[in-house]
């Protein structure tokens, strides 16, 4: 993120908090697709990651108060909709249901059939993902599904570089061993 875009959601924070709510439209804007990939990937349900994400969204406005300058918005925002993600899984346990994953995708060809193991492969992997335990889910889904670095996901997490690494790897092997017993992958 350059300097001017963390400027202007400084602006558009303390604008916020000057009384103009309508201005948060443009943050919500901005990362409500990296907030739904986060609740999705955590949850495994689309309409549990929407609610999510707006929970999330609203409880980042209700706090903007102790958002603190200096700090990058999407990091913050990241580790409420953890949170969120959190509490909610907490509150379900095991009665996650299972969707789609957008990345997998197995042929170009959209035939009955193709259509059909594509569709049940996004529904294993997503499994897989969603029987990971909590901790490791939160890496595999931070570092290998956004993209984030260590140190941002030190920030959201509030877990040493190292400890987050531990859990990327024992995620990723874990993730591997799941979707072989699924016969997803054949290594």
């Amino acid at each position: 993120m350059n300097d001017d875009m963390r400027s202007e959601e400084y602006s558009i924070i303390k604008q916020c908090m000057d009384g103009n709510a309508e201005i948060y439209a443009v943050l919500v804007e901005r990362y409500k697709n990296m907030v739904y990939n986060i609740a999705y990937r955590m949850l495994g349900d689309d309409e549990a990651a929407n609610d999510m994400a707006q929970e999330s969204f609203i409880s980042a406005y209700v706090a903007l108060k102790d958002f603190k300058k200096g700090a990058k918005f999407s990091s913050w925002l990241c580790s409420i909709a953890i949170n969120k993600c959190r509490d909610y899984l907490r509150s379900k346990k095991d009665n996650i249901s299972i969707d789609e994953i957008a990345e997998v995708s197995t042929s170009k060809i959209a035939t009955p059939e193709n259509v059909l193991y594509e569709k049940q492969a996004e529904q294993n992997i997503q499994a897989a993902l969603s029987a990971l335990p909590g901790d490791y889910r939160e890496a595999i889904v931070l570092k290998h599904i956004e993209g984030l670095d260590y140190r941002e996901m030190e920030n959201i997490l509030g877990v040493s570089e190292n400890v987050l690494k531990v859990r990327a790897h024992r995620g990723r092997e874990m993730l591997k061993r799941l979707l072989k017993e699924r016969g997803i992958i054949n290594e």
